[in-house]
């Protein structure tokens, strides 16, 4: 099949926000759904009834390569005005990063959302305009843990570690979203 383009979502083709903004030199992102389950048992049976559902979490971690304000930010095409992207440059000056790792600002800090896109179109030929199709969303995320790993042949990586609250696998238009199971949506 001469001409056709696979779909695969991979590194070079994928793109990450983080407070609604790209996120320069995002290295690796993952992220875990894990619903909680209990087994459902009675006396004089010896299987379960059942597993039950009883909580639905989301986590995950992603890294970044950090980059300084002295770097060459033209060559950097989402880089935020040469200030480098240490924490406080993660997001803007009302939500950020850095207010997520804070004591002082803990408890003032926004949840996020984390979004995956595929940028597709273009490529080599420059007469195809370039599109972005969202392909996961993590909804109101909070950073849990920060670290840094540096090798004497590397570059320093920054760590985060993150929760939310939903993660859906596509737009929020389609029908693929996940919703709220609370009492608010039950009247």
């Amino acid at each position: 099949m001469s001409g056709m383009k696979p779909g695969f979502i991979t590194g070079a083709n994928a793109r990450i926000k983080l407070f609604g903004k790209t996120l320069a030199y995002c290295a690796d992102v993952s992220y875990n759904v894990t619903v909680q389950t209990i087994p459902i048992e009675s006396i004089g049976k010896y299987e379960v009834h059942s597993n039950e559902p009883v909580s639905y979490s989301v986590d995950g971690t992603f890294s970044v390569i950090r980059y300084t304000n002295s770097a060459n930010t033209a060559k950097i095409k989402d880089a935020k005005d040469g200030k480098g992207n240490a924490p406080k440059n993660i997001g803007d000056n009302d939500s950020n990063a850095q207010s997520h790792l804070d004591p002082g600002q803990i408890l003032v800090s926004q949840t996020f959302d984390l979004e995956i896109f595929q940028k597709t179109g273009a490529g080599r030929d420059t007469t195809v305009p370039t599109t972005d199709q969202k392909v996961a969303k993590l909804r109101e995320c909070r950073l849990t843990r920060r670290g840094m790993t540096l090798n004497k042949r590397g570059v320093i990586v920054d760590n985060y570690a993150f929760v939310a609250i939903y993660m859906d696998d596509s737009d929020l238009g389609d029908s693929n979203a996940v919703g709220p199971s609370g009492q608010e949506d039950l009247a």
